[in-house]
């Protein structure tokens, strides 16, 4: 499989591991683009979580935040150690933003991070 790609190991799928993350990682915000929850998980890989409520907008407008943040995620994740839980809150702002951008908003906290 490519490096590129987004498998489904690499994805927070239940409840309480989104729980889990949110109530013991660390927490930093990104202006009013996201919110940032970060626990190191122990496991050889990175894991994802993304979680866009209505408040952004409707169903297109979710989807569309949320495949932006899967992409940035797939080109900034062999660059992140140690292997970490990653939680992103999307917020309204979000949605604007180039895909871009937003690999280098994403990728500031959890690069520099010690």
């Amino acid at each position: 499989m490519s490096q590129l790609s987004f498998q489904k190991c690499e994805r927070l799928t239940r409840r309480p591991q989104f729980e889990k993350v949110m109530a013991q990682g660390k927490k930093k915000r990104i202006d009013s683009f996201f919110t940032l929850f970060i626990l190191p998980n122990g496991l050889n890989r990175k894991r994802l979580g993304i979680i866009a409520s209505r408040k952004i907008g409707n169903a297109v407008i979710r989807n569309r935040a949320k495949r932006k943040i899967r992409e940035a995620f797939r080109h900034i994740k062999d660059r992140i150690h140690p292997a970490v839980d990653i939680v992103v809150i999307s917020g309204r702002d979000l949605v604007a933003l180039p895909v871009r951008t937003l690999e280098e908003k994403l990728s500031k906290p959890l690069l520099n991070r010690q």
